[in-house]
């Protein structure tokens, strides 16, 4: 392989900011469909030359996440896999059906004597197993320690100290290089010892899986939970491009907020499909020392809940379980909730993510917003297309998610939860049901986030509002 913009394009795949490794995913996916042999050959090269588990990982989560898998032979990928795990089989029986010789014998263990480090590389695992990596790692080793009364914890620190000793990563710091003069800023990143973290983890999961404490099932499914890095249907959502009258809200004083908000919800409101409304909106605008979040949602209750406080209950998160890695399947109404009979309103959207969520997707994911099933009156399923999210029932589309990046920056303001943007609409059919209902109401809540710095180095001052309109 010669092409030096593939070769540069295979590098980014560790670049450390996750979106920029989805988007150099999004390119090989994209080559790939094209028939593209160098780009095949090429994802294929890149993998075998991954020495730990949580690399390889990465690039069969390419093939699995954009369903690349009949653009390969099995025998080809699973070749090139030199550093195996129950994840890495797992996404290899799913793309293949013709997958064979995936015996847990192959997963690597370290010797059973301790590994030499330095006493300061020593320190190092206590100091960054929770940050490094999520918490999600520690707990799950935590549960099985705690209901098997095997060490887990203690050898996931063994396997680590190995992989340290054997392919050494520098520690975990701030990286400096990302945030320019403004260190106040924070930032998802996932550096080197984030891999050797991950990795130790499912070679743990190996171990006690071939020792007896837990069977390869149960060892496969906390490996996909941990450290699955795409989800299949998420991976190839874009998004659209920023509208115009998103843009150049700042500065925005209190005496504007209002009249920019029903701005915002009328643009909205004309640029959704004719057979849609919209029933959710978040715009952000921010620069260096300024940003504004409106957020926008209907709710419905009991009529002449407006004259109430201007906050709204919210569902929790919906979660499509059906197909594990993936954002798509069965998400059912709650039965035991009816939003007509309670007391306050009900924000009219919800929350949606797969059950689990690769490590890619994270910051994008908890923006998807859709119709709730328990206000839309049906179960519905999840179906993810290249330009939004969907809630679908007998062939008809109920509800829709498309979300946009303002300005997006590896980095961002603390105070400033997200720069995505988003519209979540429901179909006319439905709110025309809604809003014949008998003794109810639907009103939109105003959520207004507004900061300001006198200097780079200053905290930001928030003030929030919230009002019915």
């Amino acid at each position: 392989m010669t092409n030096p913009a593939l070769l540069m394009l295979l590098e980014r795949l560790l670049w450390p900011i996750p979106r920029v490794r989805w988007e150099v995913a999004r390119s090989l996916a994209r080559l790939i469909r094209e028939k593209d042999r160098e780009a095949a050959s090429g994802l294929l090269n890149w993998i075998s030359a991954r020495r730990l588990e949580s690399e390889a990982i990465i690039g069969l989560g390419i093939i699995d996440a954009f369903d690349l898998g009949t653009y390969f032979e099995f025998s080809d990928v699973s070749k090139a896999v030199r550093a195996p795990s129950h994840l890495s089989d797992w996404l290899l029986k799913r793309n293949f059906t013709d997958a064979s010789g995936l015996s847990p014998f192959r997963y690597a263990v370290s010797p059973s004597e301790p590994a030499t480090l330095s006493p300061d590389e020593e320190a190092w695992f206590d100091r960054y197993c929770k940050s490094a990596v999520p918490p999600i790692f520690t707990s799950v080793l935590t549960h099985l320690q705690e209901s098997t009364d095997f060490p887990f914890r203690e050898h996931w620190k063994h396997e680590w100290r190995w992989l340290q000793a054997t392919d050494p990563r520098p520690e975990t710091v701030f990286p400096y290089f990302f945030f320019g003069a403004d260190r106040a800023r924070v930032g998802q990143f996932d550096r080197g010892q984030r891999e050797l973290y991950v990795s130790a983890f499912l070679r743990t999961l190996a171990y006690f899986a071939l020792h007896g404490p837990i069977n390869h099932e149960v060892a496969e499914k906390y490996a996909l939970l941990a450290a699955l890095t795409m989800n299949r249907g998420l991976a190839d959502l874009e998004p659209v491009n920023r509208p115009d009258w998103a843009r150049n809200l700042l500065p925005c004083d209190a005496r504007r907020t209002k009249e920019l908000a029903r701005s915002l919800w009328t643009s909205a409101e004309d640029n959704v499909i004719p057979s849609e409304v919209p029933i959710a909106l978040k715009v952000v605008d921010h620069d260096t020392n300024a940003f504004v979040e409106f957020d926008v949602m209907l709710a419905i209750g009991r009529s002449g809940f407006t004259v109430g406080l201007a906050e709204a209950e919210t569902l929790d998160l919906l979660l499509a379980k059906d197909r594990p890695g993936e954002m798509s399947g069965l998400v059912a109404r709650d039965e035991g909730i009816n939003p007509f009979t309670t007391r306050r309103p009900l924000a009219m959207i919800q929350c949606v993510l797969p059950e689990i969520l690769g490590r890619t997707h994270i910051d994008m994911a908890f923006n998807i917003r859709l119709g709730a099933p328990v206000v839309l009156g049906t179960s519905a399923n999840v179906v993810c297309s290249p330009s939004d999210v969907r809630l679908e029932w007998g062939g008809e589309i109920l509800s829709r998610c498309v979300h946009w990046y303002a300005d997006w920056e590896p980095t961002a303001f603390p105070e400033l939860e997200s720069a995505i943007g988003s519209i979540t609409t429901v179909s006319n059919s439905i709110m025309d049901k809604l809003q014949v209902s008998h003794g109810l109401e639907i009103a939109r809540l105003v959520q207004v986030r507004r900061a300001t710095r006198s200097e780079i180095y200053e905290e930001f001052k928030v003030e929030t509002e919230a009002y019915w309109a």
